[in-house]
């Protein structure tokens, strides 16, 4: 499986509830900012994997964390991009 494939598989495992979102993040950016080789994204799926990968570096289940403006993100902010990406772009995957 290419790493650009293992992108669409940990997205449809979250949507799908396969992974919880703490496990999702920690993979998604771990693949994303570390692994991936860009040239095999489309522009769109640069743009939004960037977007997500931002999200889920600062995901947190703290609610004391998550009252601080603008610094964190929840799961259902994360999932909400999720869906969001799998709308626009899923196509095949």
């Amino acid at each position: 499986m290419s790493n650009r494939e293992k992108l669409w598989y940990l997205i449809n495992g979250l949507l799908n509830d396969s992974y919880i979102p703490k496990t999702f993040c920690d993979e998604f950016t771990r693949i994303y900012d570390l692994e991936i080789d860009y040239d095999t994204l489309s522009e769109e799926e640069k743009c939004e994997f960037r977007d997500l990968s931002e999200m889920a570096g600062r995901f947190s289940d703290d609610a004391e964390e998550l009252k601080i403006p603008h610094m964190y993100f929840s799961a259902s902010d994360i999932i909400n991009k999720a869906k969001h990406i799998k709308e626009k772009l899923g196509g095949i995957y």
